[in-house]
């Protein structure tokens, strides 16, 4: 499912580099890499929250359970 959101990030920042560009592909191939990457570093982040709440909850349960 995540692959999915990436691939999604990348063709808008496709389109949006390449209508901003004047039709030059280079500089849609670098919003293409932008959206992409930005979309791949907010998955990362929100999975490394999901994993700290879990470890906390883990922890508390170790100690008061």
């Amino acid at each position: 499912m995540w692959i999915w959101i990436i691939i999604i990030a990348v063709i808008i920042g496709a389109v949006i580099g390449f209508l901003g560009s004047n039709g030059d592909s280079e500089e849609a191939v670098q919003g293409g890499l932008a959206g992409g990457c930005m979309a791949a570093n907010c998955l990362f982040r929100i999975f490394l929250i999901g994993l700290s709440l879990l470890i906390i909850i883990s922890l508390f349960n170790w100690l008061f359970g």
